[in-house]
This record gives C-alpha cells, structure tokens and sequence, in this order.
C-alpha cells in the first residue's frame, strides 16, 4: 500500500503553514484518523530537549496536537540562519540534496497511517542545487493543501500557487485561510477573495483559520474549537480512505 499523507504549501513565508499543519493533524485526529507531522527542511533552529536542532515551527506543533517522536526527527534539515534552506546551508558549509529530503519524508511516511508534510517558505524557495520545493513535493507524489493569508493581494499569490501546482502535476486538495494577525476591519477584500480564487482555479476552499493569538498564547484546544467551527477537512478525508 503506497503512503498516504498531504503537503502543506505556502503561498509566501508566513502565509500560515504552521497553523494550517496544526490544524489538519488536529481535524484528522478528531475525525479517528493518527496523523502524524514532519518538517522536513526548516531554518532559525534552535536547540532542542534531546540537544539537537529543532524548528520553531515543530515547538509549536508538539505544544497545539502532541508528537510523539523525538522532536529532531522531525526536522531532518534544520538551519539556523533566518533564510532559505539554500542560503542558509551554503552559509553554514552544509550540502543540501533533493534525494536526501524524498528519502526522509518517505521513511516518516512509512511509520504514519497519515502524514502531513510542512513545505518551508512558499513553492518555488530553493532547497538544494537546482531544486525547490515543488520538486520534493512532485518526488513525494502527495496532494497538496495551499496555506494562504485572507486579505488583500491573496488572489494572485494563490492563483500562481496553484497555477504552478498544476504545471508539475500535483493534486490540490483545496486551499485554507489562515489569519497570522488579527483580522484587518478596513480590508473589504477578505469576504470575497475565497470566491474569486475558487471561481479562477476550482481548488475547493476548505475554510479559514482565525486569528488565535500570539504563539506563545497559542492552546490545543482553541485550535481544535477552531477547526471544528471553521474548516472543512471533507476533501482531506476522502484522501485518507
């Protein structure tokens, strides 16, 4: 049986990844599906408990929906510059290798039922010589969810995501919302932008995700309140089946 599990890929760097990873291990697991959660290039790491690098962004998830690997395994790349993985590497003298990262999402999804995979930055950052993430995520062969703020300026940042998303030959599953500050009352755009995006590119919108508050105030539980009041994960699950 081939691995199942989903991409999650951002419109831009903080478009809302993180959160919109969070949440889909969370809907997944309310809906009695073990979904399990891997960063597998990331950048400003620090040290974690086991005394190796780690992500942020893997903090943030152990913290909202629990991990229950050692929480380095789950950034086989981790950096510690504030840039792309390929800057970053060539600044800290480290070789980077699209086979490499295929390999350890492959061996994360063959101890998963259900995995999601954290892209970094958005499609086309660089990864390792002559690759971006788009070519780990059409060597993966998974579908894809897109990652997108609701405001102003999102239709065209979405529409190229997916454009690009359907070039290279992968799924979408749908694309999600997601509020990384508090909602902007004098932006009109953010009713009618999920539309315009389904009307250009039929991707499903499975929703958006609130604004929850900084991350250090961030609980599992107002995440999953969320899920369960603003998303549709209906697209997710047929994919779990």
């Amino acid at each position: 049986m081939s691995p199942k599990g989903v991409v999650v890929i951002g419109t831009d760097t903080d478009a809302g990844k993180t959160m919109v990873s969070a949440a889909l291990v969370a809907g997944l697991r309310q809906a009695g599906v073990p979904a399990g959660y891997l960063k597998p290039l990331a950048s400003e790491c620090a040290p974690g408990p086991e005394g190796r690098p780690v992500s942020p962004d893997v903090f943030l998830l152990d913290r909202l929906v629990g991990l229950k690997e050692p929480l380095h395994t789950l950034n086989p790349v981790c950096l510690r510059a504030p840039l792309s993985p390929l800057a970053a590497a060539r600044e800290e003298g480290v070789e980077l290798s699209l086979a490499t990262s295929a390999a350890s999402c492959r061996e994360f999804l063959a101890g998963q039922e259900f995995g999601v995979i954290e892209g970094v930055g958005g499609l086309l950052v660089p990864i390792a010589p002559g690759a971006t993430f788009r070519d780990l995520a059409v060597e993966l062969g998974l579908p894809v969810v897109v990652a997108a703020r609701p405001g102003l300026g999102t239709i065209n940042h979405t529409l190229l995501t997916l454009e690009a998303l359907k070039g290279a030959g992968l799924s979408v599953v749908g694309f999600v919302f997601s509020h990384t500050q508090p909602a902007d009352p004098g932006d009109p755009s953010v009713k009618e932008n999920h539309a315009l995006i389904v009307e250009y590119s039929g991707a499903p919108f499975m929703g958006a995700l609130p604004y929850l508050g900084p991350r250090n105030q961030l609980t599992g539980e107002a995440l999953s309140q969320a899920v369960r009041d603003n998303l549709d994960l209906s697209p997710l699950l047929e994919i779990t089946k």
